[in-house]
């Protein structure tokens, strides 16, 4: 195989390289059968979680994927379409090698056999001990970790073989290689020039040796013979805590700790560059109530909305401190569905951790991110804040673009209500506000002789209804209710502005939609009429109605 080839699917004009860690531990193994119970697997912990107390979202539960395992190429070929049409550069795998012994590789090895998916990847050697405590430390030993010098010396020869993918994600044609812990090797700087050696002689140009910040968020690579560190939110713990005691219906049981996520996210977006080349993390959430229980660690507040911004903040830095070639970002995670930390779709948000990665990593819709940032932090730097304000002024342009150069197909108006809109319940719960109205502000009434085109722009809420399975129509209504004239609204466009301001209203149950209609009023009876918008789903319809009106002459 050709190590510079690119494997297809891969957008070489992306802004930052986002990679998600990924977790091989969803499929049964002899050794968790023995210690854990048959058929263990990482769903056997997610399955039994519990809320700790009110409004405690668990368990966490899978929609699109669901309670998958990766022994099957076709889950392994979704997680990889999910991801790239998400705008996600690559997976890093966790890797398992104990010396002798690995654990959990046959996701891997089969990704290699089958050259399928063709979707980038790396590998974290996750250099540590496995014990009956879910967090890495060292009682009750399941698995010890070697720690030998000669095990970290051999280690390349064991993952030559990985590295030489033609898949596999390099910087400026290396390999991209993370240690779990780092500072667990006995001679760090000599290991890494034997591992650069065997890298060169295997037809490598070298390698990208990355240094985790899992257990030590200032350790520096440079002293240990790596090229960058990698942000790791949420370890070493840190950032503002939660008394669990505010807690609502807190379990009498409990006691692990909690933690503010938007905290840690502004403390995090606004630590100091060190001089030392920083790949940056971000994380969705954190929650491991389903492998610890009453002890768990957990992040209040999390969202995708408070994601989306973090990630947006974290690119504009990454591109603000970094060469196009080493600008990766690093998110956690893809699937640690056990620590409340995925990507993956879930019963209670869907696919909107992946909505706000696309978002947050495409500079049509990272404006909301960028006046997220800029509202919180007090500080930006001028290089990071000219990278926010690069992006607004894209979107502005786009946004103009799109304005001048189409223009919505004419609807027709009818009379009465279409057979889609009778027999249905209607709520008159939607939310309406008109833009414009033949070109100009609104002035709450439009004067229009019979035959003149009424051109409105606007948008319109209906909570309750998805945008996806609704239909949107204008009507015009008398006083009375005697005369409706109704058209479908052909023209409908996300208006991520609306959904801010509107962020109390559940995005993934709500009909949104910006609008921009034109109708011919030569049907219309001469009279005043109300203007609202329906949406309309098959089981009810959601009226939004406007306090303009319109006068036909």
């Amino acid at each position: 195989m050709n190590p510079s080839q690119t494997p297809r699917g891969t957008p070489s004009e992306s802004r930052v390289r986002a990679i998600a860690f990924y977790l091989p531990q969803f499929h049964p193994i002899p050794e968790n059968d023995e210690w854990w119970g048959p058929g263990f697997t990482e769903w056997t912990n997610v399955v039994r979680a519990r809320p700790l107390f009110e409004g405690h979202d668990q368990p966490h539960l899978p929609t699109d994927l669901g309670f998958y395992d990766l022994r099957l190429p076709e889950v392994r070929a979704a997680q990889a379409e999910l991801a790239r049409s998400h705008g996600l550069h690559g997976f890093c795998y966790y890797y398992y090698s104990f010396g002798k012994k690995r654990l959990l590789e046959r996701p891997l090895m089969e990704v290699l056999r089958s050259g399928q998916p063709d979707f980038p990847f790396c590998i974290c050697w996750a250099n540590e001990s496995w014990s009956r405590r879910w967090d890495g430390a060292e009682a009750q030993v399941l698995v010890a970790q070697d720690d030998s010098d000669a095990t970290y010396r051999g280690f390349i020869h064991e993952v030559l073989p990985i590295l030489l993918d033609r898949r596999y994600i390099r910087v400026n044609g290396a390999p991209v290689l993370l240690v779990w812990r780092v500072g667990r090797m006995p001679d760090a700087a000599g290991t890494a020039a034997c591992w650069r050696e065997a890298a060169r002689a295997a037809g490598l140009p070298g390698l990208y040796l990355c240094a985790v910040q899992s257990h030590d968020m200032t350790i520096d690579p440079r002293a240990h013979g790596f090229d960058a560190a990698v942000e790791f939110p949420p370890s070493p713990w840190h950032g503002q805590r939660i008394d669990p005691k505010t807690l609502p219906g807190l379990d009498p049981d409990f006691n692990g700790q909690v933690f503010d996520y938007r905290d840690l996210a502004s403390r995090l977006v606004s630590r100091e560059a060190p001089e030392y080349r920083l790949l940056r993390g971000v994380m969705t959430s954190w929650d491991n109530t389903a492998r610890r229980g009453p002890a768990a660690f957990l992040f209040r507040g999390s969202s995708p909305r408070e994601y989306e911004s973090w990630l947006r903040a974290t690119v504009a830095w990454t591109e603000s401190h970094h060469p196009p070639e080493e600008r990766l970002v690093f998110i956690n995670a893809w699937n640690e569905w056990a620590e409340g930390a995925h990507l993956e779709p879930d019963q209670r948000h869907g696919r909107a951790w992946l909505e706000a990665t696309a978002r947050g990593l495409s500079r049509a819709d990272a404006w909301r991110g960028a006046l997220e940032v800029l509202r919180r932090t007090e500080a930006v730097e001028p290089a990071a804040l000219k990278r926010y304000l690069d992006d607004i002024e894209f979107a502005l342009d786009r946004l103009e673009r799109s304005t001048e150069e189409a223009s919505p197909p004419r609807a027709e108006l009818t009379p009465g209500s279409p057979p889609s809109l009778t027999q249905k319940p209607v709520s008159p719960d939607g939310i309406m506000q008109i833009d414009s109205v033949q070109g100009d502000q609104p002035r709450g009434r439009v004067s229009l002789r019979s035959g003149d085109v009424l051109h409105l722009k606007g948008w319109s809420i209906a909570p309750g209804l998805e945008s996806r399975q609704s239909a949107s129509f204008l009507m015009l209504r008398s006083p009375n209710g005697d005369r409706i004239f109704t058209a479908p609204i052909p023209w409908r466009t996300q208006r991520h502005d609306v959904s801010f301001r509107h962020r109390d209203i559940d995005a993934r149950y709500t009909a949104l939609a910006g609008f921009e209609v034109r109708v011919d009023s030569g049907v219309v009876t001469p009279g005043e009429y109300k203007l609202a918008v329906l949406h309309a789903s098959a089981e009810r319809v959601v009226a939004a109605f406007s306090e303009h009106r319109v006068v036909v002459q």
